[in-house]
């Protein structure tokens, strides 16, 4: 297999190709695990340990050693990594027997089986496995037995503890120290591991020079408390939680010259309380046990670090109704003292909560977003359930008391609302509610666990097998949000940039696929060249434009989109205490999923900055909280690692920015261009087409999307700047809260403030401490010259790192005021298009006026000749009549006209007066305004109309109200008349019922006797009223019964208005 492999070196043009690469890539092994799982054929893994094996021949004349000695190399490096490719294998049989025996991710086995078995019962599988086999045989020169590579199953439970693994590292005296176990402890029975893992013995570990392991540490932790050398040394979250007197427990006799740090990978709070009631020996703090009136317990030392100002009263968004990415702790950096009863004395602990920024990949936030949706939504549930069962039991308990009466509601139907028990927060959650209701319906067939099925078995073979994949790499963040999220205290999830800012929102969702990484790093669909199927049975589809540009074979720019990873910007938490300034614990969290070698990793910057540093770098515990601080907030603005997915942040500002710069001079251009035709069209005759011009002018939507880019641009800059000025104000207040640790007194400072206030305790102490009598001139006088010295290093080390931070400000405050200037400008240019668009307007205005003057003009025309015309006509219209008042006798033609233009042109000239003299018509308007006043006023009309107060405004207002009350007393006369003749009915169904039962009583006593009733009911005796009264004609009745009558009548008109 690698006998025809190509060689690396300056000439191979495959030298730069590594591991998970179609093209073969010879000896170029970055990552050994990647190689063995991604590179290597199933078949073949078991030949690639055999010294037989071309690689290690290869490897053995690299090393140009002797040759027994080139040999040994290779062989412990062959035992390495076989034991690293073996244990990473037991953990993934695990994983994955685990995934078939949980609810929540069982389906992802049970998919994988089943398109498994599809596959190979499929008829294209059955046609060609045989070709393959052939093929290997050929290529191989031996018969392919298909032997699977031999994997040792472990058996178990899945405990979360153990597959959490807590980096150590120790200093002493400035040196690196291994970390050895205590020679005794009680280790408790529940954080055994599974015996079928051997504990990896010391030849087997990696030497210092070696990269640190970080495949199957699962199964490292068998056995064994801390594995690895410095500073790689790891042990498992569960023995350093639940021993107490074991690696985390405080040492009896303080050192200032031993520096120990643990690193917990998650903001969980609960392991926090659990950590520092280790590190003292003691509970975790009960706050409940701690407040209560009655049997007080006394407060710890663990209480005092965790206590609620410095703790979790520091806690925002932790209200229940609050969603999960709200939670964070208030930036916070000050010294506390761990003694219970002298609190105020001299601190030798200090503790820091700040954020800082990190990314991820956009497919694990959504999903691990969606897991966090999905246990807040299980846990909503829960407790409503849990308190419908308690106010059930409780109504139960007092169902023999009595019930107070209470009105009776009349019954409402409910209505019909859309079936889904989870609250629609977000648009994902409204799609699949749409979805599962079926209001729509998606193009891809997607069950309810979203698992796309497609027609091809061998797809479907692979969609199930990487879906698996993500499961088991995702497994142990999703099992740490269901066990830890939900509780009391609860566990901070990781948060997006818009999270952490906009925390009141329930879905971010959008606002996370604007961030200007995300779109730096997806690649768009108008990028990807399109494929063209085929139209002709016989003839193949076609990439159109590899077509055009004649791409044989692979596209670079198809493969260089296909390749981009979504990223987004996260921002994390850095929880840190620093206990008896010997001990770090510090608290934030990794990327979703497991990911291998991620250099990229904050704790893993951490590892390489101490293990690639020179001596003496860290020579008290807040030099090494220092490196720290600075890896958490430069590890994301680090450009120098080209080769990791990690986006270039400030790359990606300054690429979002030129670009819009670069498409506002574009509009710029399209914008001169059209107001040069626009002056060229406004100076001609006006008989060109103008449509072309006005539509770009007025359409604003290229530069509303510019300005609308620019302003997330800003947002984002902004929210940046603010996050690393708490950097920058957390950095400060702890190097105050070290320097007065390191220098109570003042005296190397020279600082009065520490003097005064370190001379006055110093003189309350009855017992001085004994490590702070050296700065008293008592014992050796060396030790503090190295104390001084220690201060000074730290000092130093201290401004290093401000300068870092105040100039990352200022980089990303240059940024900002860039995009604020880009942001003006392509407001100038909105502005200038607008102002465009009023000149344009104002041009067809003036048009417009001038067709208004054309067509006036047109119109006195045709109104002068009506004028003249018009009289004229209506004369000859009278004379025209036949009648023998006008008409008596015939008249001459010159008679005729002698009337009709007479008239006509009186009337001609009174009409012309009146058109064209201003002054004529205003006197007539004068005389007949004051005459009609005068006679209102004269009349006492005027006098009328001042007293009548009734605006229109206010009528309205009396007829609505008007309408409303007679509506009103109508329906409610119309309810009292169904009321009482529902009341009257059933009046005479109990009559009715009464009289039957009766009736039954007589027959059944007296046998065949007459009907009374019928009597009764002739002589209109019924329901006990007298016919008189119960209607018919008014006349005939009797005046007692019109007297009764009437007085019903009264009464009624006096309750609803109406007379009856």
């Amino acid at each position: 297999m690698y006998s025809k492999m190509a060689q690396p070196g300056a000439n191979n043009p495959n030298a730069n190709i590594t591991c998970l690469n179609s093209h073969d890539h010879g000896y170029n092994i970055n990552d050994h695990l990647l190689h063995f799982l991604g590179c290597i054929e199933i078949s073949d893994r078991k030949s690639f340990f055999t010294p037989e094996n071309p690689i290690w021949e290869e490897e053995i004349k690299h090393l140009g050693l002797e040759p027994s000695e080139a040999e040994k190399l290779v062989r412990e490096k062959i035992t390495s990594w076989k034991k690293d490719c073996d244990s990473e294998l037991r953990r993934i049989a695990f994983l994955r027997s685990t995934l078939s025996r949980d609810e929540h991710d069982q389906h992802l086995v049970d998919r994988v089986e089943e398109s498994h078995r599809e596959w190979t019962n499929s008829d294209t599988y059955k046609e060609n496995i045989k070709y393959i086999k052939s093929w290997r045989e050929k290529r191989r020169g031996k018969v392919d037995t298909g032997e699977p590579y031999p994997v040792e199953l472990r058996r178990g439970s899945y405990d979360l503890e153990k597959d959490i693994f807590v980096p150590i590292i120790q200093f002493q005296d400035g040196r690196p120290e291994e970390i050895s176990p205590p020679k005794e402890f009680d280790q408790p029975k529940e954080v055994d591991q599974p015996k079928e893992v051997d504990q990896p013995k010391e030849a087997d570990r990696p030497k210092k020079t070696d990269q640190p392991k970080e495949a199957g540490q699962l199964n490292k932790a068998d056995g064994a408390q801390v594995w690895n050398k410095f500073p790689n040394q790891k042990t498992v979250l569960g023995n350093l939680l639940n021993q107490k007197g074991g690696l985390l427990s405080r040492k009896e006799s303080p050192n200032d010259r031993l520096v120990r740090y643990f690193h917990i990978p998650s903001n969980n709070m609960d392991w926090v309380e659990r950590a520092i009631g280790t590190y003292f020996n003691e509970d975790r703090p009960d706050y409940r046990a701690t407040r209560r009136e009655l049997q007080r317990a006394e407060r710890t030392r663990a209480y005092m670090i965790l206590s609620d100002p410095y703790w979790r009263g520091q806690v925002h968004g932790g209200q229940q109704r609050s969603p999960a990415h709200a939670r964070h702790l208030k930036p916070l950096c000050t010294t506390l003292s761990s003694d219970p009863d002298h609190s105020e004395h001299f601190h030798r602990n200090m503790v820091l909560f700040m954020p800082y920024l990190h990314w991820d990949t956009s497919r694990k936030n959504e999903q691990f977003t969606r897991e966090i949706e999905d246990i807040m939504g299980a846990n909503k549930a829960k407790l409503l359930k849990l308190q419908t069962e308690s106010k059930k039991a409780r109504q139960e308990d007092r169902k023999d008391l009595p019930k107070p009466s209470r009105f009776e509601v009349p019954h409402v139907p409910p209505r019909k609302y859309l079936k889904h028990e989870a609250k629609i927060l977000t648009m994902r959650k409204l799609l699949e509610a749409l979805e599962a209701n079926k209001k729509i319906k998606s193009k891809l067939e997607i069950d309810d666990k979203g698992r796309v099925k497609i027609a091809n078995p061998l797809g479907q073979f692979l969609l199930d097998a990487a879906r698996l994949y993500e499961g088991i790499s995702n497994y142990r963040d999703k099992k740490l949000l269901r066990n830890y999220l939900s509780r009391t205290p609860p566990l901070h999830p990781r948060r997006t940039l818009d999270q952490a800012y906009h925390w009141t929102l329930n879905s971010t969702s959008e606002r996370d696929r604007d961030q200007v990484v995300y779109r730096d790093t997806t690649a768009r669909s108008e990028d990807f060249h399109k494929y063209d199927p085929a139209t002709e049975s016989d003839k193949l589809g076609e990439w159109a434009k590899h077509e055009i540009f004649k791409i044989q074979e692979d596209c670079p720019e198809c493969k260089m989109n296909i390749q981009k990873l979504s990223r987004v910007i996260m921002v994390d938490q850095l929880w840190m205490w620093i206990l008896d300034a010997n001990t770090i614990i510090t608290c934030f969290p990794k990327r979703y999923g497991t990911n291998k070698r991620d250099t990229s990793a904050v704790h893993k910057s951490i590892r390489l900055r101490i293990q690639e540093g020179g001596p003496d770098q860290v020579r008290t515990v807040f030099d090494l909280g220092l490196i720290i601080i600075d890896e958490c907030t430069n590890t994301f603005f680090n450009q120098t690692r080209t080769m990791e997915p990690q986006p270039q942040v400030m790359d990606a500002f300054s690429k979002a920015i030129g670009n819009i710069m670069h498409r506002q001079t574009v509009s710029f251009g399209k914008l001169w261009r059209w107001t040069r035709d626009a002056s060229n069209f406004y100076r001609s005759d006006g008989s060109a087409h103008r449509s072309g011009l006005n539509i770009p002018v007025l359409d604003i939507n290229p530069e509303g999307q510019l300005e609308r880019e620019i302003k997330d641009i800003i947002e984002e800059l902004d929210i940046i700047i603010h996050i690393t000025n708490i950097h920058k104000k957390s950095l400060v207040a702890f190097i105050k809260s070290a320097e007065s640790i390191l220098d109570p007194f003042g005296k190397f400072g020279n600082n009065q403030k520490r003097k005064v206030r370190g001379r006055h305790l110093w003189d309350k102490y009855l017992k001085k401490p004994e490590e702070l009598e050296t700065y008293w001139g008592k014992g050796d006088k060396s030790e503090v010259a190295k104390r001084r010295e220690d201060y000074d290093w730290f000092k130093l080390n201290a401004e290093e790192r401000l300068e870092t931070i105040k100039g990352r400000i200022g980089d990303l405050e240059e940024l900002r005021k860039i995009a604020i200037d880009t942001a003006s400008s392509v407001k100038d240019l909105l502005e200038l298009k607008q102002q465009q668009a009023s000149v344009v307007q104002a041009w067809q205005a003036v048009k417009q006026s001038e067709e208004t003057i054309k067509q006036g003009r047109s119109i006195m025309v045709f109104t002068l000749i009506t004028i003249i015309f018009l009289p004229l006509s209506f004369m000859s219209s009278v004379f025209g009549m036949n009648n023998a008042e006008i008409t008596p006798e015939t008249w001459s033609i010159d008679k005729q006209f002698l009337y009709m233009f007479t008239i006509s042109a009186g009337v001609i000239f009174i009409s012309l007066l009146l058109a064209f003299g201003s002054w004529i018509r205003a006197g007539l308007f004068y005389t007949w305004k004051r005459f009609v006043t005068r006679s209102l006023v004269s009349s006492g009309l005027y006098y009328f109309w001042l007293d009548f107060n009734w605006p229109g405004k206010r009528l309205h207002t009396e007829a609505e109200a008007l309408t409303n009350k007679l509506k009103s007393d109508a329906q409610r006369f119309r309810l009292d008349q169904k009321f009482e003749k529902r009341m009257e009915e059933e009046e005479k169904e109990k009559e009715k019922q009464k009289e039957k039962e009766r009736l039954e009583r007589l027959r059944n006593q007296n046998g065949n006797c007459s009907n009374p009733s019928a009597s009764m009911v002739e002589n209109g005796h019924a329901n006990g009223h007298p016919p008189a009264l119960r209607g018919g004609n008014p006349a005939s009745l009797t005046w007692g019964a019109r007297i009764w009558r009437w007085s019903i009548g009264v009464k009624k008109k006096r309750d609803t208005g109406f007379t009856v």
